[in-house]
């Protein structure tokens, strides 16, 4: 069931309310008109979910209509209204809000960013590079995801980890179509490397997701796995165990690389030199000074994206994904773009060696 029919109320109420601020602005109409389009959107969605037709993700895609196309309206109406300099404040906001929805549905989507993350790790014996690819979370395989993989391709990797959800569809054929679909984008890629390719399943991923890997070299884990890979030790965790305060992650000798689809897991302590993982989105909206609004994780906010030197000395890179969350949630991305990561660990500079550089963070980000 499409999302639009539930918009109507709510387009409804804009237009009536606006035809009413442009005869005549004051302080009580527009306190009327505002309740009216946050209750026309409360009570759309209350609909939908009674008949089954949305979920939670619902009220935030139907808030959006509100908040881009409802609050606009009202605003260039209420300009007339108050007439003279009053009225340009109005138009003004009204701009501001379309722009703002300009960025985030059409152009934040698209802007994909190659970021790398330089980290020292102690006892590791040559420079590793690994590429992370989490959250391509498409129900349509297209050029955008192609982009990506070719991104993580032209990084030469030495090493590639896939952290979870891949194609968010239900099983059935529009689920066979695009789970091929993107095995085929990754052999077109020529995305390979010398240490492996490795793939943990993630939250939207049903029976069957390993199909999106067909044929690629990428070694799938269908549960939690530990990997001896010369250089490290991978832990490839299944996705109760990412957000589990005891994942099972064994203590190894030497450099350990734990991935999982959330970043949860780093709350527990595990026995991990470096913790990668995706999950989060970036919060697939984030604002100055605050970051993400809504993470879905236990991790501090601060944690939610990029690269944190953890208290007790693992390094957490949490990559902001490539795609977004589909079915009826809004598919949107403002301040926060789609990423790869390109995580280079190099060994830990001797500490007598002045001419060695300190644990990086985001050493370098250029569009994709």
């Amino acid at each position: 069931m499409t999302l639009w029919p539930y918009t109507l109320p709510i387009v409804a109420w804009s237009l009536w309310s606006a035809r009413r601020l442009y005869l005549f602005t004051d302080p009580w109409r527009v306190t009327v008109a505002l309740s009216g389009l946050c209750l026309s959107t409360i009570g759309s969605w209350f609909v939908a979910v009674a008949l089954g037709h949305l979920t939670g993700f619902g009220l935030m895609s139907l808030s959006c209509v509100a908040l881009f196309i409802g609050l606009p309206i009202m605003l260039l109406a209420m300009g007339p209204g108050l007439g003279g300099r009053r009225g340009f404040a109005p138009v003004v906001g009204a701009a501001l809000v379309v722009g703002a929805g300009v960025h985030a549905f059409v152009l934040g989507p698209r802007q994909l960013q190659t970021n790398t993350v330089r980290i020292e790790v102690d006892g590791l014996n040559q420079p590793v590079r690994v590429a992370l690819l989490s959250d391509i979370q498409t129900d349509h395989v297209g050029h955008h995801e192609a982009r990506a993989l070719a991104a993580a391709a032209a990084a030469e990797p030495d090493l590639v980890v896939f952290t979870g959800d891949y194609v968010q569809l239900l099983p059935g054929p529009a689920f066979d179509r695009e789970t091929a679909a993107l095995a085929a984008a990754i052999r077109d890629s020529g995305l390979s490397a010398p240490l492996g390719m490795y793939a943990v399943r993630g939250d939207v991923d049903p029976p069957g997701w390993p199909a999106s890997f067909a044929d690629t070299g990428v070694v799938v884990f269908e549960d939690s796995a530990v990997v001896d890979l010369g250089p490290l030790t991978l832990t490839a965790l299944r996705p109760v165990h990412s957000r589990s305060m005891a994942p099972p992650v064994p203590d190894v000798d030497g450099p350990h690389l734990v991935i999982g689809h959330a970043p949860d897991f780093a709350l527990a302590q595990p026995d991990g030199d470096v913790l990668l993982a995706g999950h989060v989105h970036g919060g697939q909206v984030a604002l100055p000074g605050i970051g993400p609004l809504i993470t879905f994780s236990a991790v501090p906010r601060a944690w939610a994206s990029g690269h944190t030197k953890l208290p007790w000395g693992a390094d957490l890179v949490v990559t902001r994904g490539i795609g977004m969350e589909r079915q009826d949630a809004p598919r949107l991305r403002f301040l926060c773009p789609p990423e790869v990561v390109i995580v280079e660990l190099v060994p830990a500079a001797d500490p007598g060696d002045t001419a060695g550089q300190g644990a990086g963070g985001i050493a370098d980000g250029h569009a994709g």
